[in-house]
């Protein structure tokens, strides 16, 4: 069994660069900027810059990330998050023609996911707690998993052909869905909430914890 916490990507570190340079040749700015300006919003010398884009420095994550959200192309950030193991890679774009398309590709892999959904709901009804997985329930789990990865993938092409198209930046998306969340209390925003939490769920089921 392979290292779970080994990150899955397709790209090889010595990607990095390669990435970079298809988000400067690919900005998504409102202008071209130059190595120099650049440079500047991130706090590097447009040498530094250069050199990147050439394949003559590689960058660590933390500047590499700083470099392609400067450039704002959301494909080079996707690609980027996917070799750290973040993020499924972008589609490629000859399959996102339009936002319709992407829409209703959404839309059929959230029926996908509803139709395996209920039947893990069914299954796992009908099985006893002191069961062990057979070869055949991992199989129904696991592509339960594979479908929900699709789906997450589709919701990112939606994203992205949303800013592409109609310059919808992607980040106003989780902005937004963080703003809600905290307001419903939905997510834990202090880590210490969460361990207070987690003790009193202990308490109350009677667990212990060291």
């Amino acid at each position: 069994m392979g290292n779970r916490n080994e990150p899955i990507s397709i790209y090889s570190r010595s990607r990095i660069s390669d990435i970079c340079e298809y988000a400067f040749r690919h900005q998504r700015t409102g202008e071209q900027l130059t190595h120099e300006a650049l440079g500047k919003m991130i706090g590097r010398s447009a040498r530094w810059v250069s050199d990147v884009i050439n394949g003559r420095t590689i960058p660590m994550r933390e500047d590499a990330e700083d470099f392609v959200r400067a450039c704002g192309n959301h494909r080079a950030i996707r690609m980027l998050k996917h070799l750290y193991g973040d993020a499924p890679p972008p589609t490629d774009p000859r399959l996102m023609v339009n936002l319709t398309t992407a829409l209703y590709n959404l839309i059929k892999q959230c029926q996908d996911v509803i139709a395996e959904a209920e039947r893990v709901i069914e299954w796992e009804r009908r099985r006893r707690p002191w069961q062990s997985l057979s070869t055949a329930d991992e199989q129904l789990l696991k592509h339960l998993g594979k479908q929900i990865e699709d789906l997450f993938q589709a919701g990112d092409d939606v994203h992205i052909i949303m800013d592409e198209k109609y310059g919808i930046d992607p980040a106003i998306h989780q902005h937004n869905w963080l703003a809600e969340a905290r307001a419903l209390e939905i997510v834990v925003s202090d880590p210490r909430e969460l361990m207070r939490r987690e003790r009193q769920e202990a308490l109350l089921t009677g667990e212990t914890s060291l």
